[in-house]
């Protein structure tokens, strides 16, 4: 099960995507209209947004059509023995060892002791679905311990964005989306971090190229910034109307779990898969949030 919604279908008030609040940046779909006026499709993408991208995290980064090919990628260039991830987690960690043929193992924090030689230990920091974030210093700190021990760690960056939090990278591995940032998972745009020593030479689509290319490093930090204001403004309202019904987890983050049964007339992502009774929800515009609240109110009541 994923949080989200195709275009085929017709959802409803959907809480299940943890994409941007807000939407895209400014300017983001004319850039993308642009593109396919200009017919950007019948050509290779150029990789520009690459540049783009780099300017704006301060370091290389490598693009890829979305952040499961971009792991996809990493775990071939660490070549591990076996995968160790900390749950509850994303759950196509578990897909991409699948792929790969590597056996994956679900620790509790503490079990990270046990990573050995040839393993590499998957963290996503802020965490999904759980929204916990470790700071940067401990996760420096971690790698460090784990590659004593002849293990590696790759942190999973994809909601970083949405919290005042500092990059492990470049002194770990790190993967990204982007998608969910820009509020367009459908464009897939991942990325690494650093540099492979082998990547694929077509990386990300035309289209999503362009766009970020039009757009530019400062426009994206410009909604870094709205984003984050935005979340601190909105979360504790929605937060504190929801914890008069229903127990809810602390959150770095845009979306955070609650823990009672999914109320109807909404959507949202039920974590029974990964041992929770509860849900996650993300934020939405403050009428919509409103419209969560009194579902779940009125569910549990």
């Amino acid at each position: 099960m994923h949080g989200g919604s195709t275009w085929a279908e017709e959802a409803p008030l959907d809480f299940s995507d943890n994409s941007n609040p807000l939407g895209p940046p400014a300017g983001f779909w004319e850039a993308l209209r642009e593109a396919v006026e200009r017919g950007v499709h019948r050509r290779f993408p150029a990789h520009l947004a690459e540049e783009v991208l780099s300017q704006y995290e301060g370091l290389p980064v490598t693009l890829f059509n979305g952040a499961t090919e971009a792991l996809l990628y990493a775990l071939l260039e660490l070549r591990p023995r076996r995968v160790l991830t900390v749950w509850p987690t994303y759950g196509d960690y578990q897909r991409v060892a699948e792929l790969l043929g590597v056996p994956l193992r679900q620790v509790p924090p503490w079990g990270l002791k046990s990573a050995g030689g040839g393993d590499v230990v998957i963290l996503c920091n802020p965490n999904n679905p759980t929204g916990a974030y470790l700071p940067r210093d401990w996760v420096v700190d971690t790698a460090r311990r784990l590659e004593a021990r002849g293990a590696r760690l790759l942190v999973d960056e994809s909601f970083i964005d949405f919290a005042r939090g500092e990059s492990a990278a470049p002194d770990v591995a790190v993967v990204k989306s982007y998608g969910k940032f820009l509020a367009a998972p459908g464009l897939r745009v991942g990325a690494l971090l650093f540099k492979p020593s082998r990547p694929p030479p077509w990386r990300i689509n035309s289209f999503a190229d362009y766009a970020l290319w039009r757009l530019g490093p400062e426009a994206l930090r410009r909604h870094r910034e709205k984003t984050l204001e935005y979340i601190a403004e909105e979360k504790p309202r929605v937060v504190n109307k929801l914890r008069r019904c229903a127990p809810v987890a602390p959150s770095w983050v845009h979306f955070h779990i609650v823990f009672s049964d999914p109320p109807p007339g909404v959507k949202v992502r039920p974590l029974w898969d990964k041992g929770v009774r509860g849900f996650r929800f993300s934020l939405r515009t403050p009428a919509e949030n409103n419209v969560l609240v009194h579902a779940v109110c009125r569910h549990v009541r």
